[in-house]
């Protein structure tokens, strides 16, 4: 028995020797970027964790938009923004002693000066701006508080010299310095005005000058990159062709680090996948990844690989053709239009489901999480067609993903229990206004213009309501002012008129402030929404039409003028 384990060990210590090997041969030190992270789920133990990667937990003392973490329970108030006399907490000063000093400490504290850390000495994530007199003797206005941080990062990185110190270009520090930054300081550029193609645009010519620009003022430059449609974590997002020609071009342009803003610690379809291959392609930009992929879907992938690697592929190739810009913030509609092939994407679902019997071990858990996951593209697609054939059993495998602790699918947090409760509601309300909608299928006439996305009056009379908690598809947006105004075509025992509304205050869409229907321009009535008994974040606005009404029947539904959009999901004649 004692040889046994003792050939058993040297066995395991081979076959761990030969793994890292493989790891190496993909990952080498010839990287044009000293500073790179996939920032998606960390991988379990036991995975092959790719060894070329940092980590925002590893290697920062302080990262992003959380410079509050500096500050103790009860701070001066002197740390915060003043703005026309009064002490704003949602933003910093940043020529505070009081905040300096909090920072200093906090860097004593908690890292050793024998270990080189990188901190983000970032304003918080808003248009704040501090106006005291030193900020503004640093240059700061009332929109740009660049003139206050590069005098904050000066300070810090003469006191730690051993440590990196990056602010950044974003919101309201998009002013270049006015001299070069000390040899510890560097600039984390926001490539949010980028987007997401494999073809060259306009806005990368741009973005490039850009980079060139601070190339003058450091030579430790990072790119702050994004990875995901961040309002749906579980649709495919193919980023591999695209990441692959921007790579590049960060090399060019002499970018010494790229963070890949992803779903972060939240569950996203095809995660692992994607930290492989954008690894290697961050090690060597000018790798083909494409049996790479597939490589990788045969080992990690046994009876799905086959299946998951074609798919992806095709999505990569789409994205090639269609050459329009992927979204980071869109529903199923656009997804469709540009990355998402709806009919090779329903057998890819439906095979994984096929497959899933047959699969083992570490595979079937992985294969489990991403067939329930998609069920919600899934879902999103029967929607957008208003096919509500087996969306039940489709929504009971959804919920499950909550027992494997997966609990959002988007960066506001939506959560996967509301999606499936207002499903639910939605399929429910559809059993019970079947046969007795006259105006299904009816076609809506606008009246004034729509909004460039929401453009397609036909979902307002679709037979099925939109989900509050997932806004892109099923319901209208409109940013009209005063109002949208909609004709409604007389149907022949039509005495009753419901329209369906929605809010999201997450997203800035509120109810209108008031509905009103008119019959050759005379008013019916009007109505102010407030949120129904049993569902806070849907209204209804309910008309009865006279039997001597004649004329043209005009809904006019006029928004609130403090928030951005409002939302029309369905409407109704009884």
């Amino acid at each position: 028995m004692r040889n046994f384990k003792l050939k058993y060990v040297v066995l395991l210590s081979a076959l761990l020797l030969v793994g890292c090997d493989r790891i190496k041969q993909h990952s080498t030190d010839s990287s044009p970027f000293e500073y790179r992270e996939v920032y998606l789920p960390v991988l379990a133990s036991g995975e092959h964790v790719p060894l070329s990667l940092n980590s925002i937990d590893r290697d920062w003392g302080i990262w992003g938009h959380n410079l509050s973490v500096v500050l103790p329970e009860k701070p001066s108030s002197s740390v915060y923004a003043k703005c026309e006399n009064c002490v704003n907490r949602d933003q910093f000063c940043f020529t505070s002693d009081a905040l300096f000093d909090y920072i200093k400490k906090y860097i004593c504290r908690n890292y050793r000066s024998d270990k080189p850390m990188r901190f983000a000495i970032l304003p918080n994530d808003n248009s704040v701006v501090c106006q005291c007199k030193r900020c503004v003797e640093c240059g700061n206005t009332k929109l740009d508080a660049s003139g206050a941080v590069y005098y904050m990062l000066e300070r810090l990185t003469k006191l730690f010299p051993q440590h990196l110190f990056f602010t950044s270009y974003y919101k309201t520090t998009c002013s270049l310095p006015s001299r070069p930054l000390p040899d510890n300081a560097g600039v984390l550029v926001s490539a949010i005005c980028f987007p997401l193609s494999t073809d060259c645009t306009p806005e990368e010519g741009e973005f490039m000058h850009l980079l060139k620009q601070w190339s003058e003022y450091t030579s430790r430059i990072y790119v702050w990159d994004y990875i995901n449609n961040f309002d749906d974590y579980f649709t495919p997002f193919p980023v591999f062709s695209i990441f692959q020609h921007r790579l590049r071009l960060y090399a060019q342009a002499g970018v010494k680090g790229v963070f890949m803003n992803g779903s972060g610690a939240d569950y996203s379809t095809f995660y692992r996948l994607k930290i492989h291959i954008l690894s290697l392609l961050l090690s060597n930009p000018e790798a083909e990844w494409r049996p790479l992929l597939r490589e990788f879907c045969r080992e990690r992938y046994p009876v799905t690989g086959e299946a998951i690697c074609d798919f992806v592929i095709k999505q990569e190739d789409m994205v090639s053709s269609v050459k329009t810009p992927l979204a980071l913030y869109e529903g199923i509609s656009t997804a469709v239009k540009t990355y998402l092939p709806a009919e090779e994407f329903i057998k890819f679902h439906n095979d994984l489901l096929y497959l899933l019997p047959e699969t083992k071990g570490r595979e079937h858990k992985s294969i489990e999480k991403i067939s329930r996951a998609t069920s919600l593209t899934h879902l999103e697609l029967k929607r957008m067609a208003a096919d509500t054939v087996g969306c039940e059993q489709m929504l009971n495998e959804l919920i499950r993903l909550s027992d494997l602790d997966i609990i959002a699918y988007s960066e506001a947090g939506e959560t996967i229990e509301n999606y499936v409760n207002d499903y639910r509601y939605m399929l429910r309300h559809a059993r019970e206004t079947w046969g007795k909608n006259l105006l299904k299928g009816v076609r809506l006439e606008p009246l004034t213009e729509l909004d460039e996305d929401y453009n397609d009056i036909s979902i307002l009379t679709d037979g099925l309501l939109g989900l509050p908690s997932c806004y892109h598809c099923g319901q209208m947006l409109s940013s009209a002012t005063p109002s949208l105004r909609i004709a409604i075509p007389r149907v022949e025992g039509m005495k009753h008129l419901r329209v369906n509304m929605t809010k999201n205050p997450i997203f800035h869409i509120s109810f209108p402030s008031r509905v009103m229907l008119t019959a050759n321009g005379h008013e019916i009535g009007a109505v102010v929404p407030a949120s129904s008994s049993s569902h806070l974040q849907r209204a209804v606005a309910e008309f009865e039409i006279p039997a001597n009404c004649k004329g043209k029947l005009v809904l006019h539904v006029y928004r609130d003028l403090e928030d951005r959009t409002m939302a029309l999901d369905e409407i109704e004649g009884f």
